[in-house]
């Protein structure tokens, strides 16, 4: 079983995800989704983007699937092949993971 889970990361951990194709657990925060109904999976990403915002001063969310179920906690380090969407900004920009340069790009990094 796997849930949708949003990961609040800052650029630099977005870049260390393109040269190096993973991320340490420290370098993210995650927020699970409640369920996996639409409404709760907005929800989520937007607490992560939050998140981001309050701790880095930008919003960048990665949407992964991570196993478990509704409220897992998430730990252990995560793939760039596990990253599923790349949201930037306010208002939540969807980047593919073959688009991270342009993410990158947009974060001025």
């Amino acid at each position: 079983m796997s849930v949708r889970a949003y990961l609040a990361v800052d650029a630099a951990a977005l870049r260390r995800l393109a040269d190096e194709g993973t991320l340490p657990a420290d370098a993210y925060e995650g927020v699970v989704a409640a369920s996996d109904d639409e409404q709760d999976e907005y929800d989520a990403m937007a607490v992560a983007g939050e998140i981001a915002e309050e701790r880095w001063g930008a919003v960048v969310v990665l949407a992964t699937e991570a196993p478990g179920g509704p409220g897992s906690e998430l730990s252990g380090p995560v793939a760039l092949r596990e990253v599923e969407a790349i949201h930037v900004g306010d208002e939540l920009a969807w980047y593919a993971t073959q688009e991270l340069d342009a993410a990158l790009a947009a974060l001025g990094q």
